[in-house]
């Protein structure tokens, strides 16, 4: 574990060092990844992004870059020549109602286009993605009972608080049952959940974490600023999953968005960027012209286009973002 790390980490700086030759020289592109664009109380992953941040995102982006679909980045790509300003992609993963509410103004009123990958099965679902429920229940909640019993498929799982510390007790129990969560086919995930939330009842209900309805999405894709791409039916990790199951997930989340707006994607995202070996062929196989993961790098000439990285994005402010993009990315 240890020896891996340390070469992950070796690999990292030698891009980093690498990087700013690199891009006189060859061409390139950014693709960023945002979640929610909102200010939740509970942001355990750091994945959400405030509106007034993200409006000086894209202006920083807008004076640095240009901006640019998703489906144009192979293109550019393989030109043969770097452009004078970085070419950067914005997309959205999973569907949050606050993508249509604060992400698409600005976007608009900025011309960015954006690209929003949707994890159908959750779609119209009014209780919300389990890792936000999962979220709420643990952080957001009363004082944690000392010991939690809960069934886990055909286990059962077993917490007992041995921490004084409740910030930390609350961390490692999220972790461990996020961990879990993550994995199980449907059915058990919510028998776990229904569990908790007799255990630990959540304070309250955050409307905004929900996902869209679809005529929320079909609101969104008229707009002509985000287009809709697939991001599975339930957002369980392809190396989960066998081929089969791999192969009905991406063929019907394709389904889905074609149904939800009558335009067939050409874009894919893989859950949590985790990717199986046999994942980049089914995904092309069904028709898509590209696929996005989470490897944090720019886009090279050469890179599978269905194993494309993207760049996680934190909730910077102008000055700390315009830092963080000129000496990491645009350097």
């Amino acid at each position: 574990m240890l020896l891996h790390r340390m070469k992950c980490e070796a690999i990292r700086v030698a891009k980093h060092v690498l990087r700013p030759s690199r891009r006189r020289t060859r061409p390139h592109a950014l693709i960023l990844l945002y979640h929610r664009i909102d200010q939740p109380r509970v942001d355990p992953w750091n994945l959400c992004v405030s509106r007034e941040n993200f409006r000086a995102h894209l202006d920083v982006l807008r004076g640095l870059c240009e901006f640019v679909p998703l489906s144009a980045i192979p293109d550019l790509i393989s030109a043969g020549r770097p452009q004078a300003r970085t070419p950067v992609a914005i997309t959205f993963d999973d569907g949050y109602l606050d993508n249509l509410t604060n992400a698409l103004p600005e976007l608009r009123a900025a011309g960015a286009p954006a690209t929003i990958f949707l994890a159908t099965g959750w779609i119209g679902r009014p209780q919300g993605f389990w890792w936000d429920r999962l979220a709420a229940l643990v952080f957001d909640s009363g004082p944690l009972p000392r010991r939690i019993e809960v069934p886990f498929g055909n286990e059962t799982f077993c917490w007992r608080s041995g921490l004084e510390n409740e910030r930390r007790a609350r961390a490692a129990l999220h972790r461990s049952l996020w961990q879990r969560c993550q994995v199980l086919p449907e059915e058990h995930r919510e028998a776990t959940l229904a569990a908790l939330e007799a255990c630990i009842p959540p304070l309250r209900r955050h409307e905004a974490a929900r996902p869209m309805h679809p005529d929320e999405v079909r609101e969104m894709h008229a707009s002509g600023v985000m287009s809709i791409g697939a991001h599975t039916v339930t957002h369980r990790p392809m190396t989960a999953l066998n081929a089969h199951e791999q192969e009905t997930e991406i063929v019907r989340s394709r389904e889905a968005c074609r149904d939800l707006t009558g335009v067939t994607p050409t874009c894919f995202a893989y859950p949590y960027g985790e990717v199986a070996e046999i994942s980049p062929r089914l995904v092309e196989k069904s028709g898509f012209s590209l696929a996005c993961g989470t490897d944090e790098e720019l886009v090279w000439p050469g890179r599978e286009r269905f194993l494309l990285p993207r760049v996680s994005v934190g909730n910077l402010d102008a000055v700390r973002f315009e830092r963080w993009l000129t000496r990491t990315w645009l350097r």
